[in-house]
């Protein structure tokens, strides 16, 4: 197994299509529909890297980020985005330092391979 990924949109399809795409890499996932399940989840699991949506229903996920960046600060969290790419919403997560993006509406070869290079760089920015 390469990584263990929680995956938090309020969408299930986006979040079992997620899920799907990264059992083909052979990564575990394990999903979520909110900022508070996903808090809920860290605190009972470890995780490798999270995929969480900037765009939650309840608690937005620049808030669960900031969360997670004042609990679990080396978690590598990569947001997803369906809005394309919001310069103020970017710079506003990078600020609480989130190591990437990816689009809903990204070709999948594309989801994967971003994905993959975000979480490499992450994990090398981490052990170093």
């Amino acid at each position: 197994m390469l990584y263990k990924i929680l995956i938090v949109d309020d969408e299930i399809e986006v979040r079992d299509l997620l899920r799907d795409l990264l059992k083909n890499e052979d990564c575990q996932s394990v999903t979520c529909a909110s900022g508070e399940e996903a808090m809920a989840l860290l605190s009972k699991e470890a995780f490798d890297v999270v995929l969480l949506d900037i765009k939650l229903s309840g608690t937005g996920g620049l808030e669960v980020l900031k969360d997670m960046r004042e609990k679990y600060n080396n978690l590598p969290v990569v947001m997803i985005t369906g809005f394309g790419f919001d310069e103020e919403l970017i710079g506003k997560s990078k600020q609480f330092g989130c190591c990437g993006y990816i689009g809903k509406n990204m070709p999948i070869a594309e989801i994967i391979s971003t994905f993959k290079q975000i979480v490499k760089e992450a994990k090398q920015k981490g052990s170093s």
